[in-house]
């Protein structure tokens, strides 16, 4: 556990009394302590974020607003989705730590409790459910100091973005002190709470994605497996272990803290394990001697790349993964070209891409004429070949690399940092289910399938010309369900 024990001494009564010990885990400790306006904890179950979101609403950002800024009185709003998980979860936590019997006045008809027992603070808690994004409306007009979302991955992002325009509201700018240009100094908090959320959402990528795409006034704290073990029963993991031992993906995201995929349906690849498919240390291309082999989507606006080499007859190693949500054609592979050359310098590339990247349009350029995206990449130094547009030998050639090779190896296997791909494999990329039991017979198209379909162009080529295929052998699929132990923070 951490190093501080908050111990509380608060009015009931008219007698002064001390029995509230608060004793938080190491990475709540830097949560607690961190002066970002919205801030994320992430942690498996029984880890203490809901305490720790409710403490800092309670307690700590209240005391800070008074000794800094002299501010008394503060409103907040705490959020869950619905209002079964707010009665029976959220406000059952907070009320176990401050009771309203010797903390303040709770108005259940209205949901307000308002803390009163840290002399002279004023805290207004307003409790409220919202799991449709078209019940914004009921928070356009509030006035807060800040919020509070527990299990904030469970909660559209439209609710977010705008309770993030409602804080700082409250108290009213004319109470807050002046800087020195005699302009007021207001202060405002969003504090989110949840179980590690999908890899592709806003929850993962606003606090823990990449740098240029998190939140430039936010900050993220991810817990550690087991750092709230001291309050909880011994068993408590190795029971839920047992209870959950066929479904490792649960296992993975709520006891081992790790980052989830919303699954779309039913799945294309049912022998991809992340723990035998993806490598356990970074993928590093030994050099020149070996060809790099790229795949590419370059159709539409939303293009992607995979890069691979062959370390060794039957096996293929998947390096790297660009992709580009809406970008042209010539934009997205100038960039992987001047990436991949400062990467793997003096490499020899073969290229291969959807044969739809082969069909003429009229060219934008003086003169016109026709032209097509493969054409433009050609233009810019890319020499890329049609590959296979038939579906199911496409989705075979995967299929066949997912099997284990005579040695005992992984046939295909993948970068860490290849997070989209990795995602697809496990739930993201699959068969959409069209009515009760009946799927689709083609993966939905979405932010997976692009760069799926670019790993299907490379491997088709490789496994039809027998680069790759040398006597690998059908293994049987590790687990039921796949488990991602990717780790974010």
């Amino acid at each position: 556990m951490g190093e501080a024990a908050y111990e509380l001494e608060y009015e009931s009564k008219g007698e002064k009394q001390v029995n509230l010990e608060y004793n938080p885990a190491p990475t709540i400790e830097l949560f607690h302590a961190s002066d970002a306006m919205i801030r994320s904890l992430v942690g498996p179950a029984g880890s203490g974020k809901s305490t720790g979101m409710v403490w800092e609403i309670c307690y700590f950002l209240p005391q800070m607003l008074y000794t800094k800024y002299g501010i008394k009185k503060t409103r907040w709003l705490i959020l869950r989705n619905t209002n079964d998980q707010l009665w029976t979860t959220t406000m059952k936590t907070l009320f176990e730590w401050f009771d309203p019997t010797w903390a303040g006045k709770f108005h259940k008809q209205e949901k307000v409790f308002t803390i009163t027992a840290f002399k002279p603070l004023e805290i207004e808690i307003l409790f409220r459910s919202c799991d449709r994004p078209e019940d914004v409306n009921k928070f356009r007009s509030l006035e807060l100091t800040g919020y509070g979302i527990d299990e904030s991955s469970e909660v559209h992002h439209s609710i977010k973005l705008i309770l993030r325009q409602r804080i700082g509201r409250y108290p009213r700018a004319s109470e807050w002190p002046k800087d020195e240009r005699g302009n007021p100094v207001v202060r405002k908090f969003g504090v989110e709470s949840t179980n590690p959320p999908d890899i592709e959402s806003p929850d993962y990528y606003e606090f823990y994605g990449p740098q240029d795409m998190r939140l430039p006034d936010g900050e993220g704290f991810w817990q550690k497996p087991g750092e709230n073990q001291e309050n909880l029963d011994p068993n408590y993991y190795a029971d839920m272990r047992r209870l959950y031992a066929n479904d490792p993906e649960w296992v993975s995201r709520y006891i081992e803290g790790k980052p989830g995929v919303q699954k779309v349906g039913k799945d294309v690849y049912g022998s991809f394990s992340y723990n035998f498919h993806v490598a356990k240390n970074p993928i590093v291309w030994p050099g020149k001697a070996f060809t790099i082999y790229r795949g590419w989507d370059n159709t539409g606006n939303c293009p992607a790349c995979v890069v691979g080499y062959i370390p060794t007859p039957g096996v293929v190693h998947i390096l790297r993964e660009f992709w580009d949500d809406r970008s042209g054609i010539i934009d997205f592979a100038e960039r992987v070209k001047r990436e991949c050359l400062a990467t793997y310098p003096d490499a020899k590339y073969i290229d291969w891409g959807d044969p739809a990247g082969e069909f003429k349009f009229s060219s934008n350029k003086a003169g016109g004429g026709l032209t097509s995206n493969a054409q433009m990449m050609r233009e810019i130094g890319i020499d890329v070949f049609p590959s296979s547009q038939d579906w199911e030998p496409r989705r075979e050639s995967v299929d066949i690399m997912l099997r284990q090779t005579n040695r005992g190896e992984p046939a295909l296997l993948i970068d860490q940092s290849c997070n989209r791909l990795i995602q697809g494999f496990m739930g993201g990329y699959g068969y959409k289910e069209v009515q009760n039991g009946v799927f689709g017979d083609k993966p939905v198209k979405n932010r997976f399938s692009h760069v799926h379909d670019a790993l299907q162009y490379l491997l088709v080529k490789l496994v039809g010309q027998n680069r790759v295929l040398r006597k690998t052998k059908k293994r049987k699929p590790r687990y039921s369900r796949r488990s991602f132990s990717g780790y974010g923070g």
